[in-house]
């Protein structure tokens, strides 16, 4: 079963009906001893961090960013 990507494709689906698409940036970083591993993502909107997350996968991290992106830019709706 493919992991669920929720948050960074809502967030992508989001921008992309504001025609903001290009705005989207991410900083990813693994931290943390090899054999455990924690990924730090930071969401960017015009090069504003917007959401951070961490998580054992990658993708996760990016999620929990997303999720917190999303969040902010509906709060200013």
């Amino acid at each position: 079963m493919p992991p669920k990507t929720e948050g960074t494709i809502g967030l992508n689906n989001y921008l992309q009906a504001k025609d903001k698409l290009t705005s989207l940036s991410w900083v990813e970083t693994p931290t943390g001893p090899q054999t455990a591993i924690v990924w730090v993502a930071v969401c960017k909107i015009d090069g504003v961090e917007r959401g951070r997350g961490t998580g054992a996968q990658k993708y996760v991290a990016k999620d929990n960013a997303a999720n917190q992106a999303i969040a902010y830019l509906k709060s200013l709706e």
